[in-house]
């Protein structure tokens, strides 16, 4: 990565451990209707996972990770505690979900994180597990998401 090199990253998490720090870089898609991205591929490299925007959706979302790993390599020191996270939740049966199983086991074979897909009912049970949290805690943690959702379960 250059000095000057911009890249987006949805959400940055580190945990401190004893071995030293975890590291979450996670990408989110909150498109609702199962498409990630529309467009046009530039090549064919995707091809059997569809056509058309099915194509340019794993072309980019691999690109986003490719740049994650750039970044990651750059700011921390080992990646060997780093995971990557697509987080999404709608993603449609079939050609994308077969598709995003090829971009993770291209990732993890060909980068030092591990890759996570947090999508359709994982998705939902991570957001429920955040709505149980939210609903058992009145504390400002200064989050305006949670605290949206702790609003919505202190609702009477």
């Amino acid at each position: 990565m250059e000095q000057g090199d911009q890249m987006e990253l949805d959400v940055l998490g580190v945990k401190s451990i004893l071995d030293g720090q975890r590291v979450f870089a996670c990408e989110v898609v909150t498109h609702l209707d199962g498409q990630l991205y529309s467009g046009t591929p530039s090549s064919d490299e995707w091809a059997e996972y569809g056509n058309g925007s099915y194509q340019y959706s794993l072309e980019r979302i691999f690109e986003k990770f490719e740049r994650i790993v750039n970044y990651l390599d750059v700011v921390f020191e080992d990646l060997s505690l780093a995971e990557i996270q697509l987080w999404s939740p709608y993603v449609s049966e079939g050609y994308q979900t077969e598709g995003l199983a090829e971009v993770v086991e291209r990732t993890e074979r060909d980068y030092e994180p591990s890759v996570q897909l947090v999508i359709n009912d994982d998705y939902t049970d991570r957001i429920d597990d955040l709505c149980d949290a939210a609903g058992s805690s009145s504390k400002d943690y200064s989050e305006t998401g949670f605290r949206y959702l702790q609003i919505l379960e202190g609702m009477r």
